[in-house]
């Protein structure tokens, strides 16, 4: 990502209606594990912080990103924070073994590596703890939005789970999201695609009744996801239980 992308990205996370569904839905899933009350969470590329806020609630947070403009933010916004810089897979500046959760909320569609990303973080996951990923999925939906975020992929539903069946990972989770308005964004893609068209930048604000309406209703998701595994989505979230 570039500079105006984290600035972007930092001046409307807290209100923009994916920003919001998002967190719900990641809220939603981790309900679903049990963290000790002193737990070690770690998030593996923070971007500018929108996540850390909700992550304080599950135990004492620490986080690294790559982008120096990230950092920056992050850490003006989270100065109880311990936020490094480093990257998956290589860079990592935190011990192994030293998580009871580490969260990789779309982050290993950046990299070249996953694999080798998915493995780091694990390592990175005391034995017992949980690493929470989220990703974008339906490759066939590749288009602008995807080129200005620098993804590298989309992921079929197949080939994520191909990454994460190793012997020290454990899924406890497999799931979609972002799935009640799944219809908009396949129509915008076709249209993208049909039309040879730049329909625009779907990460700036919308207009606020909008934005609230939009919220909401991905918003609700966060609920489902508590009771039931959506059958489809523009999303994947995967929990994972690092086993010896």
């Amino acid at each position: 990502m570039e500079t105006d992308a984290y600035h972007l990205m930092a001046s409307h996370e807290a209100i923009h209606w994916w920003f919001v569904g998002r967190r719900a839905v990641i809220n939603g899933v981790l309900d679903s594990i049990q963290l000790p009350p002193d737990a070690r969470v770690l998030e593996a590329g923070c971007g500018t912080g929108g996540n850390l806020y909700h992550l304080k609630r599950r135990g004492q947070v620490s986080a690294f990103e790559p982008h120096p403009d990230g950092i920056e933010i992050a850490r003006a916004r989270h100065p109880d924070v311990a936020i490094e810089s480093g990257s998956l897979p290589d860079l990592l500046p935190f011990d192994e073994g030293s998580f009871d959760l580490v969260a990789a909320l779309d982050v290993l569609e950046h990299i070249e590596d996953d694999a080798g990303a998915f493995a780091a973080l694990m390592r990175l996951v005391k034995p017992g703890g949980y690493v929470v990923i989220t990703v974008p999925t339906h490759p066939f939906l590749w288009g602008s939005h995807d080129r200005r975020l620098h993804h590298i992929r989309r992921y079929s539903v197949d080939g994520l789970r191909r990454i994460c069946q190793v012997p020290n990972a454990e899924i406890l989770y497999f799931g979609a999201f972002n799935t009640l308005l799944a219809p908009i964004a396949f129509a915008v893609r076709l249209a993208e695609k049909l039309f040879s068209v730049n329909i625009g930048n779907q990460e700036r604000m919308p207009a606020p009744w909008v934005n609230r309406v939009l919220a909401t209703i991905f918003g609700f998701e966060g609920r489902l996801v508590r009771h039931v595994h959506l059958p489809f989505g523009l999303s994947q979230a995967v929990i994972l239980r690092r086993v010896e």
